[in-house]
């Protein structure tokens, strides 16, 4: 295919550098400019297609995220839950414990006026 181009001046002067510095003349500067220029439209499509990829793996990182920090903050109430329990149980073995271990009159007397707890202890 023949085709006629009219440049401005500062095309022109570009083609006129590169036809210089590379020893080409007119016609095969404007052919490397047109190959340059179709390599780095493809070069821009693929760093657009990459980019979109990113943006999708972003998305799902922080979607991964935000179900760990949920994950997280229920096993963190799920553990304060368990530690309330256990501290309860303790206390009940504690009391079972000083039940089993106190004298007939002091059962007697804690009937009466209420078994101590161990924060009335101390």
């Amino acid at each position: 295919m023949r085709t006629s181009v009219s440049l401005n001046n500062e095309l022109a002067s570009y083609v006129d550098e590169v036809t210089s510095s590379a020893g080409d003349n007119n016609a095969e500067a404007i052919r490397d400019a047109l190959r340059h220029g179709r390599e780095q439209a493809e070069r821009a499509d693929s760093l657009e297609s990459e980019a979109e990829r990113l943006r999708e793996r972003i998305e799902e990182l922080e979607e991964e995220r935000d179900r760990l920090k949920t994950e997280k903050r229920r096993v963190l109430e799920q553990h304060e839950e368990t530690t309330e329990l256990l501290q309860y149980v303790e206390q009940e073995r504690a009391a079972e414990q000083q039940w089993r271990e106190a004298g007939l009159l002091t059962r007697a007397k804690w009937r009466v006026v209420g078994m101590p707890t161990p924060e009335s202890n101390t």
